[in-house]
């Protein structure tokens, strides 16, 4: 609907004053793209497992069904789902058992949807992601990063090549300013263009290109956010971001998930205004990407590892998509920060939602040491712990 300007109205338990803004107040279903195919029924067993990864689905194992199961596998990084005994789940990569179905198939319902048969007794009902951007099976951890150094490249990003962990890179932007190879960069596109932009097209359609990201923080109005209207960010998307949902994975806009204040809407926070894009996009997303900003130890006592894991899960169980926190820090001192990384990133990893993440950020002083020559101490316990 319409809404003229200051009209008061309540939604989502706040009341919301609305400044000429046109909205849609209904919120519509988020759908990862579904892109599955079935390979069979395969034997399986303790001592010859056709997947080697087991994972725990949302809701355990009393809500498995088949997509819960391929949900889970993509976010933790395979491209191969396989359920069992109609509760358990199992990922990999590749079969390794090297067998072929079986004639007599699978035959046990799943616990989460009766229709749905989710294996057997010994019996893997095993499915592919077919898609062109399946995650790899490590490496969770990127880099965010810009080319504001003396060479104007990407080498304070490539100081962290060789780092097992570190799999992926993005700049705010799509030029990736020499990338080493060995990371995947990711697009962003940062704002909401004015018009027709073959660049951004062509960086999408590069060779390798697996995903991409789009809008930093349009539920913001500092000088640093893209400062967009929800509905506006809604009819971009479908504009720039949607024609290419054949081809990568696409995120929803980057938005700073602990924002408690007002928006780029008005006086609502950026839940409120992820709520009022959707309302009014119609997209498909793969991941929800996020951000966090808060001190490492809060001055009430409370642990800011806690408060950051609650914002990734919330984020998480709201909009029912794998999570990227594209940008998180907390604030604090150097030894801080490697205490409060220490302690959340066996959290992050172990995780089966949550896909990716990314510290900010590859400069000196913070993941870079002052002089720009190797890794800090806390870029060192961003890249091993």
């Amino acid at each position: 609907m319409t809404l003229r300007c200051s009209i008061l109205f309540l939604s989502f338990e706040l009341a919301l004053i609305a400044t000429c803004m046109t909205i849609k107040r209904e919120t519509s279903t988020i759908v990862a793209r579904s892109s599955w195919n079935s390979l069979g029924c395969y034997t399986d067993n303790v001592s010859g497992r056709a997947l080697p990864n087991s994972e725990a689905v949302p809701g355990g194992s009393a809500a498995m069904t088949n997509e819960a199961c391929q949900s889970t596998c993509l976010a933790a990084g395979f491209s191969i789902a396989g359920t069992e005994y109609g509760r358990e789940c199992w990922c990999g990569n590749a079969l390794v058992n090297g067998g072929a179905p079986v004639s007599d198939g699978c035959n046990m319902a799943c616990n989460g949807n009766s229709a749905e048969t989710c294996g057997g007794s010994n019996r893997l009902n095993v499915y592919q992601d077919t898609s062109p951007s399946t995650p790899t099976s490590t490496g969770k951890r990127g880099l965010v990063y810009n080319n504001n150094n003396p060479a104007a490249n990407a080498e304070y990003a490539d100081l962290f090549k060789g780092y097992s962990k570190i799999s992926w890179g993005y700049d705010w932007g799509f030029p990736s300013f020499g990338l080493d190879a060995s990371f995947e960069f990711v697009p962003m596109l940062w704002g909401l263009p004015s018009g027709s932009d073959p660049a951004w097209t062509a960086a999408v359609q590069t060779p390798g290109t697996k995903s991409i990201l789009g809008y930093n923080e349009p539920d913001l109005t500092y000088s640093g956010s893209s400062n967009i209207l929800p509905a506006a960010a809604a009819a971009g998307y479908e504009t720039y971001m949607e024609p290419f949902s054949s081809s990568v994975k696409i995120s929803t806009p980057n938005v700073l998930w602990n924002n408690v204040g007002s928006s780029s809407g008005g006086a609502y926070d950026s839940k409120t205004w992820m709520q009022y894009f959707m309302g009014n996009c119609t997209c498909h997303f793969d991941f929800a990407a996020i951000h966090y900003y808060q001190d490492c130890f809060p001055a009430d006592g409370q642990s800011g590892a806690a408060w950051f894991q609650g914002n990734v899960t919330d984020a998480y169980q709201r909009l029912g998509l794998p999570v990227w926190i594209t940008e998180f820090q907390c604030y604090g001192t150097d030894a801080q920060q490697v205490a409060f990384l220490q302690s959340v990133l066996p959290w992050l990893d172990a995780q089966s939602y949550v896909a990716r993440y990314a510290y900010f950020g590859v400069f000196p002083d913070y993941l870079v040491n002052t002089a720009g020559t190797g890794l800090s101490d806390i870029g060192i316990a961003f890249a091993t712990t």
